[in-house]
């Protein structure tokens, strides 16, 4: 993945030949991509997503009106996400065990147990060469 700068506060993000942006809404930006910030709610919700909507296929239940809400609010010192709240919109239908089985489901995707069990993040400052 690599993020480039464009201007202002807007950058494009490219991955495996798919690009975003992300920029700050104004008046510090330009509002024309998810703030950065945005992203992590979005890797989240879509995360979530991605289990539920496999363990629903699995079992043959319907997907109609399936969505995820992603909401958060802030902390400060340091400032950072204090608190994510997902609704995940599920179509009727289903039993009490099957609601069981898919809470923990959810919470076993990749992005919820990173969040959880935070990485050891590295930053390296390189100079280009020129």
């Amino acid at each position: 993945m690599k993020i480039s700068y464009m201007d202002g506060f807007k950058f494009a993000i490219e991955n495996q030949g798919i690009e975003v942006i992300t920029d700050q809404r104004p008046p510090a930006g330009g509002g024309e991509g998810f703030e950065p910030v945005e992203f992590l709610g979005a890797a989240l919700g879509g995360c979530v997503a991605v289990y539920a909507v496999d363990f629903l296929r699995r079992n043959e239940l319907p997907l109609e009106g399936f969505a995820v809400d992603v909401e958060w609010t802030g902390a400060l010192h340091p400032k950072r996400i204090g608190a994510f709240d997902l609704k995940v919109r599920l179509p009727g239908g289903l039993t009490d065990r099957q609601r069981k089985s898919l809470g923990r489901i959810v919470k076993a995707c990749t992005v919820h147990s990173t969040l959880e069990h935070p990485p050891e993040i590295q930053v390296e400052l390189v100079e280009n060469a020129g």
